[in-house]
């Protein structure tokens, strides 16, 4: 089933209005101004963790027109490979309070979770918690937590085929974020889905029973695991293509991206990389030299 139940709404549009620290809910009235936002989504570590303190808050913020709340040329980079990434600062309290924002037009968000989406970027990530911390209109918010609820419908069913036996929420979870951060730049260690899924076990249990009724749940059939393992390799090479892709967009539509792109391949390839006084003034070429010369050095399978 890839549509969400009417549980499964209930259970991710209570859990979009969940109270959080003030730090965050600064920054995302500090984003609709600054972007003319039309919804600002907050996820991430400092959710997780309730503070920001040494961490960096992760939002989403969702736009009408990238072009008008980015500029012609940042906005139309952000429109044909969405999102853009920026790292942004604002005070707050007498101190620094710092995020990594992700923008993309409130359109392209709402069809990245869809069961018809291929990629994984979106709909895995926003199948964990996240809370909807600005929204223009009720009707706004009201999609967005719709697309919240439509990424963990998503998440689950693009999971189910890669399961080989009879299994449970907690197996099924961690199947499927193992899975989504191989087709990432971003090879985490083999304990991170477990640790991810043992700190909320209680809410992917819930929504899971929500979306499919009381487990345990069979095993995928040889020929839907055949084809999920297919879909599945396919995701991993384009998801990842997609990410450097995104890198190196990133080197070149905002201050510092270089350091950024540099920092995050290295970080989630492990692939190594110096660069130049000469490279440093010419981001795209720079880029460009940096997704193939990591796809050489295999930061790409």
């Amino acid at each position: 089933m890839s549509v969400p139940t009417q549980k499964l709404a209930e259970i991710i549009a209570a859990e979009s209005k969940a109270a959080t620290f003030p730090a965050a809910q600064a920054f995302a009235a500090h984003l609709t101004e600054r972007f003319g936002a039309e919804g600002v989504i907050f996820y991430g570590s400092c959710l997780r963790q309730n503070t920001d303190q040494g961490l960096l808050l992760d939002f989403y913020a969702l736009v009408d027109s990238t072009t008008q709340a980015l500029g012609v040329v940042s906005g139309t980079f952000a429109r044909l490979l969405p999102p853009n990434v920026y790292y942004i600062e604002m005070p707050f309290e007498e101190r620094v309070i710092r995020a990594k924002v992700a923008v993309m037009a409130t359109g392209q968000f709402l069809s990245a979770v869809a069961p018809e989406t291929f990629t994984s970027s979106v709909w895995a990530r926003f199948a964990q918690p996240a809370l909807v911390l600005q929204a223009r209109s009720d009707d706004v918010r009201a999609k967005l937590e719709a697309s919240l609820a439509q990424a963990v419908a998503t998440m689950i069913t693009r999971a189910q085929p890669l399961m080989s036996e009879a299994y449970d929420a907690r197996a099924l979870w961690v199947r499927a974020f193992t899975a989504t951060y191989g087709a990432e730049l971003r090879p985490e260690k083999d304990s991170k889905a477990a640790e991810l899924v043992a700190g909320d076990l209680a809410r992917y249990t819930a929504v899971t029973q929500a979306q499919l009724g009381q487990g345990p749940y069979p095993a995928a059939s040889d020929a839907g695991r055949r084809a999920g393992a297919t879909a599945w390799k396919r995701r991993r090479i384009l998801g990842k293509t997609l990410n450097a892709l995104r890198l190196i967009k990133a080197a070149f539509t905002f201050q510092g991206g270089l350091d950024y792109a540099v920092w995050k391949i290295e970080r989630h390839s492990g692939v190594k990389i110096a660069l130049s006084p000469a490279e440093r003034k010419r981001p795209l070429i720079t880029g460009l030299k940096l997704f193939f010369g990591t796809l050489r050095q295999g930061g790409l399978r």
